[in-house]
C-alpha cells in the first residue's frame, strides 16, 4: 500500500473527522462533538498549513494536526521545539491495520527536517484503550491536565516520545 500525505486538503480533513466523531458518538465513545469540528475552530494560526491527510493508494484514510507551537494545550512548551499532535482520527475501514505507524514514521521525519527531536500529544485520560495505544508507539506519560477547548473540557494525559 501507498501513503501519501497531504497539508492543502481542508474539506477531506474534516470530513474525516466528522466520520470517526460520527462513529465516537454512535459507538458510545464521544470525542469531540460534531458542531465544533469546522473550518473556524480547526484551522487557527498554529494549525493552518499543518493538518495533514493521509490517503492509502490514493483514498483518504485518517487525519492528524502536526504543530510546531501550541498556546493552548503546550504554552508552557518554546515554539519550535517540539512537534504537538493533534486530532488524529482513522477511518474505520483503515482500522486496525497499522496505519498509525505510518503516521508516526511522517511525523518524525517532519520533526528531523526542522531539527526537533521530540513530539507531544495528549489524550483522553478517562480512556485507558486510548493511552495504552500511545505507549504501545513508545509514547511515555508525563503529566495530566485539564484543558477546555471549544466549550468542553478534558481531563488529558500529556505524553512525550522522542524522535
Amino acid at each position: 500500500m501507498t501513503f501519501t500525505f497531504h497539508n492543502d486538503r481542508p474539506e477531506d480533513f474534516i470530513a474525516i473527522l466528522r466520520e470517526v466523531g460520527q462513529w465516537l458518538i454512535e459507538s458510545k465513545q464521544e470525542m469531540w462533538q460534531l458542531d465544533t469540528l469546522t473550518p473556524e475552530n480547526l484551522f487557527d494560526d498554529c494549525a493552518t498549513g499543518n493538518c495533514y491527510v493521509m490517503y492509502a493508494d490514493g483514498e483518504p484514510a485518517a487525519t492528524f494536526i502536526l504543530q510546531w507551537k501550541d498556546p493552548l494545550y503546550y504554552a508552557d512548551v518554546p515554539d519550535n521545539t517540539a512537534g504537538f499532535i493533534h486530532k488524529v482520527a482513522i477511518r474505520r475501514k483503515f482500522a486496525g491495520q497499522g496505519f498509525f505507524a505510518h503516521m508516526l514514521d511522517f511525523c518524525r521525519n517532519e520533526c528531523k527536517k526542522r531539527n526537533i527531536y521530540e513530539i507531544q500529544l495528549e489524550t483522553d485520560a478517562t480512556r485507558p484503550s486510548l493511552m495504552r495505544f500511545y505507549e504501545k508507539y513508545g509514547f511515555q506519560p508525563i503529566y495530566r491536565k485539564m484543558i477546555e477547548e471549544f466549550g468542553q473540557t478534558f481531563n488529558c494525559q500529556y505524553y512525550r516520545l522522542e524522535v
